[in-house]
This record gives C-alpha cells, sequence and structure tokens, in this order.
C-alpha cells in the first residue's frame, strides 16, 4: 500500500505476486493466512485480482527470493526443507514446491546452464548447516 501510495505500483504488485510462484493465484495457496488481519488479506486478493502479467521479471523476482537465505545463496532443496521446519508444511506446500521447480526450469531453459552456475558462493550453503 505505502509503494502503490508512491505511485511505484510495478513494485508493489511484485512484493504480493513474488509470494505465487505459480500462475495460480489463489491465496491460500501462498500463506497461511490464520494470522493476517482479514482487511489485508482482502487487500492482497485485490492485488491478485487485477490483470497483470506474470512475466519473465516477475518469475525472476519470485525464484531469487528462492534462492537466497539469512547466508546468501542456497538451493531451492535447502530452503524449502528450511523454510518448511521453522513453518510447517501445508495442503498447498507442494504445489508452491513445483511452481519454483518451474520457473527454475524455465529461466534455464532461456540461459542454457543451471541457474547456480550464476550464483557465487553458493556450494557453501551445501557445506552449512541448515538454521530453523
Amino acid at each position: 500500500m505505502y509503494l502503490e501510495e508512491l505511485d511505484y505500483t510495478g513494485n508493489a504488485i511484485i512484493c504480493i505476486t513474488h509470494s505465487f510462484p505459480c500462475e495460480n493465484r489463489d491465496i491460500e495457496v501462498a500463506a497461511d493466512w490464520k494470522v493476517v488481519p482479514l482487511y489485508m488479506k482482502k487487500k492482497i486478493e485485490e492485488v491478485l485480482n487485477r490483470n497483470f502479467n506474470y512475466d519473465m521479471y516477475n518469475k525472476v523476482i519470485t525464484l531469487c527470493d528462492a534462492l537466497a537465505d539469512e547466508n546468501g545463496f542456497t538451493t531451492l532443496e535447502k530452503r524449502f526443507i528450511s523454510v518448511g521446519l521453522r513453518y510447517g508444511t501445508d495442503t498447498y506446500t507442494a504445489i508452491r514446491w513445483r511452481g519454483f521447480y518451474e520457473i527454475k526450469k524455465e529461466i534455464e531453459s532461456f540461459i542454457g546452464m543451471s541457474i547456480y552456475r550464476l550464483l557465487p558462493g553458493i556450494e557453501k550453503s551445501i557445506y552449512t548447516n541448515m538454521e530453523f
């Protein structure tokens, strides 16, 4: 809402849509909404119901959000397990994970290599303990 007030509508939208790694914009897929006030849930639903283009830019931002943690770059697998251990999983977890893998696959097809080759220091995440 703050970014929209500043006329940064595109940035405001990506702040919400990056939580939806697939074109399914059902709000229930993104998070546990029991802790979110109803007025905020309704506002987010309004944004999700807008007709916006889920383009490569949105997909790259979504994937980048999933490829980092407090220690830097990490693999999707490690990030998913870390988040799952901290917050639990739900009915939609597999849908979200598949969405991230589909984005990763699409980007890798476009660039002709594994996305991990572009992330300096990612191999360190393999040898460090998981935080949760």
